[in-house]
């Protein structure tokens, strides 16, 4: 879905606001992912995964359960999953 596509909101900001999805190569992260991917409102900006994933692109370091990945998500780079 493309911007032209995507509804216009009187309440749509005009910036989406950017969100990191933790633990993002397992079927939560990835509903998440499904959720955010085309949301008027969030960007998905970073995913995190344990260090097994980390350093690999999210399109290697995941077996996609969803039905399409989005592009821009597989092509983003994978950091370790280290919340404070």
């Amino acid at each position: 879905m493309s911007a032209v596509d995507r509804p216009s909101h009187p309440a749509t900001p005009r910036r989406k606001w950017p969100v990191a999805i933790l633990g993002a190569t397992g079927a939560v992260g990835q509903a998440f992912i499904r959720v955010l991917s085309y949301h008027p409102w969030f960007e998905v900006a970073e995913v995190a995964a344990s260090d097994r994933s980390a350093g690999r692109s999210y399109r290697e370091a995941t077996r996609w359960l969803e039905s399409e990945l989005p592009p821009r998500i597989g092509d983003l780079t994978v950091p370790p999953c280290d919340p404070p």
